[in-house]
């Protein structure tokens, strides 16, 4: 599981450098890729002119991911990685050995940085990033009445031979968790940016939530969206109304951009897998 603010202290880390143009991606699954296809993918991450890259989950499956994640290291050269894993990333593993797996290969590659750990980035004087990997709490649609199975309890091992109430109550623990960093975390970032960018995989708000073109199913809400984290991060942007707050997302693979607030936007790209594609380069001030 991703450390939590009891477990890290909280740190504000600025770059060597002002990353004054982040490339986002998000829900890449490499291992859904042909060679080809990735090595274009990654001769493309290695030539274009950026800072920094942000990933908002789904690099890739348990058994690649390190491999993969190396190999976005590589193309990226000196820039920073900034990431979040996803679901899928889990898939054929647990929380507990990804994690740690991931974490030793952070320490070889010194570009590798994961996010959910504590960490304020200050990419610039203004702007700031902090992340957490989040993870969907079922509370969303029609909740533990969903007709819809979700795969994940197939693939990863915490979720396997769990009866649909304990899945559930796992999912409310997973959601509780990463509202409980981000009303530790935020805070922080805000005192000292004017903008603040959230990186986590599962939608926090159902407003972000698309599927196949439209609006995603009251059946399929359960597992498209983290509203334990969103109503924090909505509670705590009322507070800050004159700081400037925009999540970026994955999951759905549809993309949506929506304005919560006057002072709060969520972004969520859109994805095909096994077509790894860059979202769009983020001006930071």
């Amino acid at each position: 599981m991703e450390g939590s603010p009891s477990d890290y202290p909280m740190t504000t880390t600025p770059p060597s450098k002002s990353i004054n143009k982040l490339l986002w991606i998000t829900d890449i699954h490499l291992d859904r890729a042909s060679e080809e296809t990735k090595s274009r993918f990654l001769d493309k991450l290695a030539g274009i002119s950026y800072d920094g890259l942000l990933i908002t989950g789904d690099i890739s499956v348990a058994e690649h991911l390190t491999t993969h994640l190396a190999e976005i290291s590589w193309a990226c050269k000196e820039r920073n990685v900034y990431f979040t894993l996803g679901n899928h990333c889990y898939f054929g593993s647990s929380f507990s050995e990804v994690d740690r797996r991931v974490a030793d290969l952070c320490r070889q590659r010194s570009n590798l940085v994961p996010l959910g750990h504590g960490e304020v980035i200050q990419l610039t004087q203004n702007t700031s990033l902090i992340g957490h990997r989040g993870w969907y709490d079922g509370q969303a649609g029609a909740g533990e009445g969903t007709r819809i199975e979700c795969p994940d309890r197939q693939w990863i091992k915490d979720f396997q031979g769990l009866t649909k109430a304990g899945f559930f109550s796992k999912l409310r623990d997973l959601g509780r968790e990463s509202a409980h960093y981000f009303r530790q975390v935020l805070p922080k970032a805000l005192d000292g940016s004017k903008n603040v960018i959230i990186a986590t995989h599962v939608p926090p708000f159902t407003q972000g939530l698309g599927h196949r073109g439209s609006f995603c199913d009251w059946n399929r809400q359960p597992f498209f969206s983290n509203r334990e984290a969103g109503n924090v991060i909505y509670g705590i942007s009322k507070q800050f109304a004159r700081r400037k707050i925009t999540v970026h997302a994955g999951h759905t693979h549809c993309p949506v951009d929506a304005r919560l607030l006057p002072n709060l936007d969520i972004r969520v790209g859109g994805a095909q897998p096994g077509f790894p594609a860059f979202q769009e380069f983020l001006t930071i001030e």
